[in-house]
């Protein structure tokens, strides 16, 4: 279940103590990134991703289950000690999947034991904006910015000039959220793609109005994968994958294709991570459904995400 798409293993503690460590708890996947800044660039030492699907039916639920916690504690304490190794005490936040649950409480103490740290629950504007922030830093851009990402439990699309946000909404659909919701057979019948595709759309059209912009910058899994698999790699690689750029066309394309099959069909690729492959479609059809609403005829991918916001220069 663990994706790696930073270098291969862990390097010495650096002796100037100035690696950072994030992890970023989503509802689905668990990421770390071990960084530090140098004169100009960003420098990554790691930047790896694991499944556990905190929030496994936590929108019909109201709770975290108890083995998705205890999942995820799990590779909280593999990723304390990863960071340890570089010197780096992990700053941990959480997103909408927590956010949700009427436990959390329950959670955010057992994972801050874990860690030796507490665990920053993100409110939905603050996932937006650091998301945003991300791909701001990486571009340079002083033009207008839109940045869609997609997460299990919600989905954030935030707009820019250059590195100013103008605004942003944190949307309740999220790739696991969807396909809990509305996905009922494998594969899934055609009328549950257009259910979900017409939920997604109703759902940016009604809390974020915007006119057209050509150009719509993605990020998180969902969107990673679909570059991976579009661009038929033998594995992940996160150089051909970050500024990748496909059409609205392309994505639909995939979409519908993977529609088509079963999720053992689909555990075969590649590129896909087997425990990604039942929501790989719900995440996909809110692509489809984000690039319409805005207008989008072309879709740039980063490798990136909110984590990369957080890394702190000495």
């Amino acid at each position: 279940m663990s994706s790696q798409t930073g270098e291969s293993g862990p390097r010495a503690a650096d002796p100037r103590g100035s690696w950072r460590a994030v992890i970023d708890i989503g509802t689905n996947s668990v990421l770390l990134l071990v960084a530090r800044w140098g004169e100009r660039d960003l420098e990554v030492a790691l930047d790896q991703a694991t499944i556990t699907r905190l929030g496994k039916g936590v929108a019909a639920t109201g709770v975290l289950a108890p083995e998705s916690i205890w999942r995820t504690l799990a590779v909280l304490q593999d990723y304390r000690v990863t960071a340890e190794q570089y010197g780096a005490r992990p700053l941990a936040v959480t997103t909408e999947g927590v956010r949700l649950a009427k436990n959390r409480d329950e959670f955010l103490t057992l994972a801050a034991g874990v860690l030796g740290s507490p665990v920053r629950l993100l409110s939905g504007a603050e996932e937006a904006e650091l998301s945003f922030r991300s791909v701001a830093q990486e571009t340079g851009s002083t033009g207008p910015l839109r940045v869609l990402d997609i997460g299990g439990g919600s989905t954030e699309l935030a707009v820019g000039e250059g590195p100013r946000l103008i605004s942003s909404v944190s949307h309740r659909i999220g790739a696991v959220r969807l396909h809990e919701r509305f996905v009922k057979h494998d594969p899934p019948e055609p009328a549950e793609v257009v259910d979900m595709e017409i939920e997604a759309l109703d759902t940016f059209r009604r809390d974020q109005p915007l006119e057209a912009f050509p150009v719509l910058h993605g990020l998180a899994g969902t969107v990673t994968t679909a570059a991976a698999l579009l661009l038929e790699l033998p594995k992940y690689d996160r150089e051909r994958v970050d500024g990748s750029t496909f059409t609205a066309a392309q994505i639909r394309e995939l979409r519908d294709r993977l529609a088509q099959e079963t999720v053992e069909e689909r555990c075969r690729r590649p590129a896909l991570d087997p425990a990604r492959a039942d929501v790989i479609v719900a995440g996909l059809t809110i692509l489809v459904a984000a690039m319409q609403h805005c207008g989008a005829t072309s879709l740039v991918v980063r490798d990136r995400g909110l984590r990369y916001a957080l890394i702190e220069r000495d």
